[in-house]
């Protein structure tokens, strides 16, 4: 089979939203008002810098990036880049991620973002980034610091799904059988499923296609089944309108026990418990 790449299909880029693990390093906020100079440097993580005043030129492997405010770039791991500033008032973002798969496959390798973004003012990740620079009006920076990781992923995050949006996001090559798959057991959410029929289906073995596919992706089929459907039954919790056997059913599972200890595994509570804080009333 020949690789699948280019544009990144629909199912791959949701399998990576739901499952990447982001760990944030380092962040800050700079504020610079007679100019600003990064000497060359190399880190070991990827790093979001943004712009929110004044006009910087960021130089990544001697190539160099205008940048001003509302713009972003990703600067890689392992790579010598230095920066200077064209304005004497400067702010800047700083935010330094590592992002991988469940099987430490890098995200950022397999989904490669552009290494420039101008962020339209009003977006989602707009938003999320003047969030992150207002955390450190906070009183006491520890506070700030305890913040970001959780900011880190979200705009991790979120910037996967802006890039994606604009045409920005490149898919590196995977094994086609993988993202065949993957559309599939989007397909089966609703159907009792075994490996043997997603075996009978693909034409190779279970013991390949669970081979295949944890070597990509970090997880077998049926994880990322069972996955799909915990998140489509949270969906339908949250919006009250079937009773949990009904739910079960709706994805594949019969037994209401069973999808209810699926169910706490995966959320840390029980359908009941995810229904009440999501505010409905519905029955259970």
């Amino acid at each position: 089979m020949t690789p699948v790449a280019g544009e990144p299909r629909g199912a791959f880029l949701k399998f990576v939203l739901s499952r990447a693990r982001v760990t944030t390093q380092i962040c800050s906020r700079q504020k610079h008002e007679a100019g600003y100079t990064l000497i060359p440097r190399t880190i070991p993580d990827y790093n979001f810098i943004f712009v929110r005043r004044g006009r910087v030129v960021w130089v990544v492997d001697e190539a160099e990036h205008p940048l001003g405010p509302g713009d972003l770039i990703l600067v890689p791991p392992g790579v010598v880049h230095r920066a200077y500033s064209r304005t004497r008032q400067v702010t800047l973002g700083s935010i330094h991620v590592n992002v991988t798969l469940p099987g430490g496959q890098d995200v950022f390798e397999m989904l490669v973002p552009a290494r420039t973004r101008a962020v339209k003012k009003g977006s989602r990740l707009d938003r999320y980034l003047d969030a992150v620079m207002t955390e450190w009006d906070r009183p006491d920076a520890t506070d700030a610091i305890l913040a970001m990781p959780a900011w880190g992923r979200l705009v991790t995050l979120e910037l996967l799904r802006h890039d994606a949006a604009l045409g920005l996001l490149k898919q590196r090559a995977i094994d086609p059988l993988v993202a065949e798959l993957l559309d599939e057991l989007a397909r089966r959410v609703g159907r009792v499923t075994s490996l043997h029929e997603l075996a009978e289906w693909a034409g190779f073995t279970p013991q390949h296609l669970n081979r295949t596919f944890r070597r990509e992706l970090g997880v077998t089929p049926l994880q990322h089944l069972t996955r799909l459907r915990m998140e489509q039954a949270a969906s339908q919790l949250a919006a009250g309108k079937l009773t949990v056997k009904a739910i079960a059913a709706s994805v594949g599972l019969d037994d209401p026990y069973y999808f209810s200890r699926l169910f706490r595994q995966h959320f840390g509570r029980s359908p009941a418990q995810y229904r009440a804080a999501a505010g409905s009333n519905s029955p259970s």
